[in-house]
């Protein structure tokens, strides 16, 4: 799969490189961080180090600065460092190197706490940062059967993610499961337990497990608390490390100005991918999932395929959601420029009557910054609702919802 798509984030680590700027790469696990730099670093020569390898991270841990040594050595301006998090103090001997010798880094990474923690050199002015995040819809559409009973069904279940995307466009199911399972257990023995994020790991993997079932709605902490039996502080904490982990990303209320008291304030987290969330809810089997679960999960996909174009393409944007104590609500709000795209999510091939109030409500309340809304469903065909109001396919976005 790595192989067959081309990554649309690739010409902008190009286009760096070529401009001989460092850069920064922060994704979680198997999203391809290590495929894409290696395949844009392929014509150039470089010096290669995968802090993963234990003999590799012994010895820089031992000596940071033979990181400049080694560089010399190799006779390259070029330098390649696959998680660097592992060794945080080797972000000070990179600065020299981009100080003093013009060296060019390409430094990638799956975990953003252990830099924190450290109060690691995140090189302020010498890279730029991205993110790399599981494949998006622009990058493999051609590839799936849009028509087949259960094309979008296979995403919504098993995600994104490089490999499991793989195994389901070859029909294999049973081994998608597998994978993603073990990527989640896999992911706390190697993240959570080895950097000693927490001391309870019973504890942890049942939040994880209620994070997950919990995901795309509003977050209460004390609730969570009393379900687990801890302090609503710790499920705070708990959250921020899935943060800093990069597997759930925060979700703020779009807050209009003047409007503090009559909407929500409370945050959204979403899984990074759909097949990690199925996994740590332990939902994945040869069963079905129930009919009321499909819908979240379209919500949620179409809400993580926005975010992964906005970051990308270079597009800037935020991603809000909007609900008020009216019982009013927009899944997804993009503040894109000065505007607010406004985009509602409906499971079904048809758009009912009375389905689209609340974009028409949120079109006439914001008139200056909001202009057209969207609706994406699952029909095979976009069409028009009103002047304002385009609803859309999957296979459509999320271009269209810029460059109408």
């Amino acid at each position: 799969m790595e192989g067959m798509v081309a990554r649309i984030l690739k010409p902008l680590l190009e286009e760096a490189l070529k401009n001989r700027t460092s850069i920064f790469l922060l994704g979680p696990r198997q999203t391809g961080k290590t495929t894409i730099v290696s395949d844009v670093f392929r014509s150039i020569p470089h010096l290669a180090l995968n802090l993963m390898e234990t003999r590799e991270r012994l010895k820089f841990e031992r000596d940071p600065s033979l990181i400049i040594r080694e560089a010399e050595a190799a006779g390259t301006d070029f330098v390649f460092i696959d998680e660097v998090q592992k060794i945080p103090d080797l972000l000070d001997n990179v600065q020299v190197m981009i100080d003093r010798h013009n060296t060019v880094f390409a430094l990638t990474g799956s975990s953003a706490r252990k830099l924190r923690r450290a109060n690691a050199n995140l090189l302020p002015g010498r890279v730029l940062s991205y993110r790399m995040d599981p494949l998006s819809i622009q990058e493999y559409r051609n590839l799936m059967k849009w028509d087949a009973p259960r094309g979008l069904e296979d995403i919504l279940k098993y995600g994104e993610l490089p490999k499991p995307l793989t195994m389901i466009l070859d029909g294999r199911r049973k081994a998608a499961e597998e994978w993603l399972y073990s990527y989640v257990t896999t992911y706390l023995e190697e993240e959570i337990r080895a950097e000693s994020l927490v001391r309870k790991m019973g504890i942890f993997s049942r939040f994880l497990k209620l994070a997950a079932g919990e995901s795309g709605r509003l977050v209460s902490f004390r609730a969570m608390s009393q379900d687990i039996g801890i302090p609503h502080t710790t499920i705070s904490e708990y959250y921020q490390i899935l943060e800093d982990c990069l597997v759930a990303e925060r979700i703020e209320p779009l807050i209009p100005a003047g409007e503090r008291g009559k909407v929500r304030k409370a945050s959204k987290f979403l899984f990074f991918d759909t097949g990690v969330l199925n996994a740590a809810a332990e939902v994945l089997g040869p069963a079905d999932l129930p009919a009321e679960s499909w819908g979240r999960l379209f919500e949620q996909w179409i809400g993580l395929t926005i975010l992964r174009f906005l970051r990308s393409s270079g597009t800037r944007g935020r991603l809000f959601y909007w609900r008020d104590y009216g019982g009013r609500e927009i899944d997804w709000v993009i503040e894109h420029g000065d505007a607010w795209i406004p985009v509602e999510v409906k499971w079904g091939e048809n758009i009912k009557p009375g389905s689209t109030r609340h974009l028409e409500y949120f079109l006439k309340a914001y008139p200056i910054k909001a202009r057209k809304g969207f609706v994406v469903f699952t029909g095979r065909r976009s069409r028009k609702i009103d002047d304002n109001i385009t609803a859309l396919t999957p296979a459509e976005l999320p271009e269209t919802l810029f460059y109408q």
